[in-house]
């Protein structure tokens, strides 16, 4: 039961940490392309507005690469310095959690004990 609890608690770790900070940063990436299917626009519509693109056509997909503006940029930057912060409290928070869970059901007692004493 035991050896069976630890492994649980690594699979949870490994699986739960440091992903809500990498999903942030990985979705505001400033210097990715925004993707455009062909058929939402036009090549004389993006030419039109003077933006920055590269054509791209696969074997089923046509679209557009677009260059982000300043102001997508900025936007970028900003969720990443606000959201940070929070994310990064997230990761560590599952982590203490499946830690905290691990030490409670290994000797469950104990634990009782020495959060009674706290008081």
């Amino acid at each position: 039961m035991n050896r069976l609890l630890r492994m649980a608690c690594v699979a949870i770790l490994l699986g739960t940490q440091g992903c809500a900070t990498s999903s942030l940063w990985k979705r505001t990436n400033a210097n990715e392309r925004i993707w455009i299917d062909a058929s939402k626009t036009t090549e004389e519509a993006l030419k039109e507005r003077g933006v920055e693109y590269q054509v791209y056509e696969g074997k089923n997909v046509k679209g557009y690469l677009i260059k982000k503006t300043s102001q997508d940029k900025m936007k970028d930057y900003s969720l990443r310095m606000l959201g940070t912060p929070v994310t990064l409290t997230v990761d560590a928070a599952s982590a203490v959690v499946v830690v905290g869970v691990y030490i409670f059901f290994h000797d469950p007692i104990r634990t009782i004990l020495s959060l009674r004493d706290l008081r």
